[in-house]
C-alpha cells in the first residue's frame, strides 16, 4: 500500500477494519482469512455485500465504502499480490503504454452520446484493467485470453450486477481495440460470461398502505421530519430519481400550473409533472417552517451545519429510518431504499390500467420500451394470461 501512494491515514483506517475482521474470525473459529470470510463479516455486522458498491442506485455512506475497500485489497492481496488504488473521484493516469489506445477508445464511446455518469464509469472500468495489465507487464499487442480470465479472477468479490457492467465495460473495449488494429484477434468473446437476469427481482414493490404507514411514522412536527415528509411524499407519488430528488430547487416548481419542472440528470431529458395536494403542501411547510437558513440553491439540505446540499445516500439512510418506525414486516430480500418507490408507483399504475407510453412519460424514460421491465410485478395481469395444464393419462 505505501508503494502504491496510500496515506498514512488510509492504512490505518484499513488496518483497523482488519483487526476487525480477525476478532471476527477468531469468534468463529476461524484462523486464516478468506474472501469468505470477509463477506461473512459484512453480511452479519452491516448486512452489505462486500462486492457492492451502492444499495438500490445510491451510494454506500463514506464509512461503510472504507470497509468494503479495506477488506478488497486484504482479499486481493492475499489472492494476487496485487492492491489495486480504487477511490471514486480518482484521477485517472494512465500507463504510458495504454495512454494512446484507451483515450481513443474514451473519445470514441463520448462521440456515442452516453450519460456522463455511464461515461466515467466505462472510464474507471477500463483504467483499471488497464492498471491490472500494467502491474503484469502486459502490453495490449501481446493481450490473450488468460490475462482477461485473471483479471476477473482479481473481482471475486464483486456482486453480480457489478460485474455484469464491468464486462459490458470490458466487451465494448476490446471489440474497439480490434477494429482499429490495437489487438491482433477479437477477445472480446473471451471476456467470462456473467449468468445473471436484472429483470428477474419483482421483490421491489410497496403497497399504498406500506407506503402510508412509512409517511405516517415521520414526526413533521419538527424541521427534519418535514424535510424528510416531502422527500419521502415526492419519491413514492411522483417516482422521481434520489439524484433528480436531491438536484431540486425551488425554482423547479411552477406553483401557477402546478408543475414540477426538472432536467433530469440521469438523461438530460426534460420532465414535466403535477404537483399533488400532499407534495405542495409538504414543500411549501418545509421551506416556510423547517429549512434551515442557507446559502445553497437546493430545496433540500442538511440541518447540521454549514446546511449544503442533502447527500444522494443520505436517502437511503432516510427511508430505513421511516420503514423501521412503521412497523412493517418484509422479507429480508424486499429492496430498500427511495427508488423501490418507483417500481411502486409503475406497478399502482399497471393496476388502474395505465398504458405502458403514458407510464414511460411519468417515469421519465427516453425509451417507452424501458417501462417494459415494469410489466412483471403487476401480478394479477400475469395470472389472466396463464393456460390451463390440460390432463393427461
Amino acid at each position: 500500500m505505501e508503494e502504491n501512494n496510500y496515506t498514512y491515514t488510509s492504512v490505518t483506517c484499513y488496518m483497523r477494519t482488519w483487526r476487525s475482521v480477525y476478532c471476527f474470525g477468531l469468534s468463529k473459529g476461524i484462523t486464516h482469512y478468506s474472501a469468505a470470510l470477509a463477506e461473512q463479516y459484512m453480511l452479519e455486522r452491516y448486512h452489505v455485500s462486500i462486492g457492492e458498491n451502492e444499495i438500490n442506485h445510491e451510494a454506500l455512506s463514506p464509512y461503510m465504502a472504507q470497509k468494503v475497500r479495506a477488506l478488497r485489497a486484504l482479499t486481493d492481496f492475499m489472492l494476487h499480490g496485487y492492491v489495486p488504488k480504487l477511490t471514486r473521484g480518482e484521477q485517472v493516469v494512465w500507463p504510458a503504454e495504454y495512454e494512446e489506445p484507451c483515450t481513443g477508445y474514451l473519445a470514441y464511446h463520448e462521440s456515442l452520446g452516453y450519460a456522463e455518469q455511464t461515461h466515467r464509469k466505462r472510464e474507471l472500468d477500463v483504467y483499471h484493467f488497464a492498471c491490472f495489465l500494467h502491474t503484469r507487464k502486459v502490453a495490449l499487442k501481446d493481450l490473450q485470453a488468460v490475462d482477461i480470465y485473471e483479471y476477473f479472477k482479481t473481482l471475486c468479490y464483486y456482486s453480480k450486477p457489478s460485474l455484469v457492467n464491468i464486462r459490458a465495460s470490458l466487451v465494448h473495449c476490446l471489440k474497439y481495440f480490434y477494429r482499429e488494429g490495437t489487438i491482433a484477434d477479437d477477445l472480446s468473446k473471451d471476456v467470462p460470461r456473467i449468468h445473471y437476469y436484472a429483470k428477474a427481482k419483482i421483490d421491489k414493490v410497496w403497497s399504498e398502505d406500506e407506503i402510508e404507514l412509512m409517511l405516517n411514522s415521520i414526526d413533521r412536527a419538527n424541521p427534519l421530519g418535514k424535510r424528510d415528509y416531502a422527500i419521502m411524499a415526492i419519491a413514492a407519488n411522483l417516482g422521481l430519481r434520489t439524484g433528480d430528488i436531491v438536484s431540486l430547487s425551488i425554482e423547479n416548481f411552477n406553483w401557477n400550473q402546478g408543475t414540477i419542472n426538472i432536467t433530469q440528470q440521469k438523461t438530460k431529458e426534460p420532465l414535466s409533472l403535477p404537483i399533488s395536494e400532499q407534495i405542495g403542501k409538504a414543500v411549501i411547510d418545509y421551506w416556510m417552517n423547517g429549512r434551515p437558513i442557507t446559502t445553497a440553491p437546493e430545496l433540500f439540505v442538511e440541518h447540521t451545519l454549514p446546511f449544503q446540499r442533502l447527500k444522494k445516500n443520505m436517502l437511503y439512510h432516510i427511508f430505513n429510518k421511516y420503514y423501521a418506525h412503521s412497523g412493517i414486516t418484509v422479507p429480508e430480500i424486499r429492496q430498500h431504499g427511495l427508488h423501490s418507490f418507483r417500481h411502486s408507483l409503475a406497478s399502482r399504475l399497471l393496476e388502474k390500467d395505465t398504458p405502458v407510453n403514458v407510464i414511460s412519460n411519468i417515469l421519465g424514460h427516453v425509451n417507452s420500451d424501458s417501462v417494459k421491465s415494469y410489466l412483471q410485478i403487476d401480478v394479477e395481469k400475469l395470472r389472466q394470461c396463464s393456460l390451463e395444464v390440460p390432463e393427461y393419462e
